[in-house]
């Protein structure tokens, strides 16, 4: 895959890791392990009636390994703590036989407190049949990424690749301008150039700089495109409704590759479109980074 794919998909993982939760993240997780250990390998395990799911969240057959998610919306110490001794002393009465490694899957990106680590740590001493250890983002990254790209698009959708950017016309850009152009926009604002600073100022990642540049490449057709459009006020309703947006998601205290993607879906519309219309987003996302006042700037961190 070009570099452009990769990095969409980057994002695209990054923020299902941290949007999903409870059992969204666990089906998440299940449907990753399924493509990485096909076969019947890995089986998943839903709850079933009375008996639950005997505190089994996945099973590995191929190395005899016991799988439990914990995705909540906050991870707090005191709670996973007990989270763990339950669900791992749990699942011995039932499990015991089948299992030599028993895996904490959670969804802090920020990784576990000191005190949830001794916990694990404590297990793993005081039980020397087991190996016990967490998995994190970068565990489940590294798996999504020995996987197939058609495998990886069939759990994350289509990416647009650099053809698809090459190819983008008038015809895409206006279909996302008009999902823009649908939300409800603020008072005017002033349109200004914003200097090269501006990735190192937001702290944006290497992949979502990637993606901006790749949508750079048809940036100015959205500059063509709205200077020859007939209503000469559509292109500020553009930036104030994509100003909005982008105020929103800041208060939301989402991290700056979070909002990029959060943006991605603003214009994109809810739906997952093919890759071309993916990459006529990202052209639009390129030219209201480089023209107008979405994200931080150097004059903002000036004043």
């Amino acid at each position: 895959m070009d570099k452009y794919t990769r990095s969409w998909y980057e994002n695209t993982f990054k923020l299902n890791f941290l949007q999903k939760k409870g059992a969204e993240f666990q089906n998440f997780f299940s449907d990753l392990m399924e493509k990485k250990y096909p076969n019947g390998d890995f089986r998943r395990v839903r709850p079933w009636g009375r008996t639950g799911d005997r505190k089994n969240d996945g099973y590995l057959k191929s190395e005899k390994t016991l799988f439990q998610v914990y995705a909540p919306n906050e991870m707090k110490e005191t709670e996973t703590l007990t989270k763990i001794d339950e669900d791992f002393h749990g699942a011995l009465p039932h499990w015991k036989d089948y299992f030599d490694k028993w895996i904490f899957v959670h969804n802090d990106l920020q990784g576990l407190s000191p005190g949830i680590t001794a916990k694990l740590l404590d297990l793993d001493k005081a039980h020397k049949d087991v190996t016990i250890k967490p998995w994190g983002f970068e565990d489940l990254r590294r798996r999504l990424f020995e996987l197939s790209e058609e495998d990886i698009a069939v759990l994350l959708g289509q990416a647009p690749s650099q053809k698809d950017f090459l190819q983008v016309g008038f015809a895409d850009l206006q279909v996302v301008l008009k999902t823009i152009a649908r939300q409800t926009a603020p008072a005017k604002l002033d349109l200004r150039r914003v200097p090269r600073e501006k990735i190192e100022i937001n702290k944006l990642s290497e992949d979502t700089e990637n993606l901006i540049n790749a949508g750079r490449l048809k940036s100015p057709l959205v500059g063509k495109f709205l200077k020859q459009y007939p209503d000469p006020e559509y292109g500020d309703q553009i930036v104030q409704t994509f100003k909005t947006q982008y105020d929103e998601l800041r208060k939301a205290q989402l991290d700056p590759d979070s909002i990029f993607r959060e943006l991605q879906i603003f214009a994109g519309g809810e739906i997952m479109r093919e890759p071309k219309h993916q990459a006529a987003v990202l052209a639009v996302l390129a030219y209201l980074f480089d023209q107008c006042d979405i994200f931080e700037s150097v004059g903002d961190r000036q004043r």
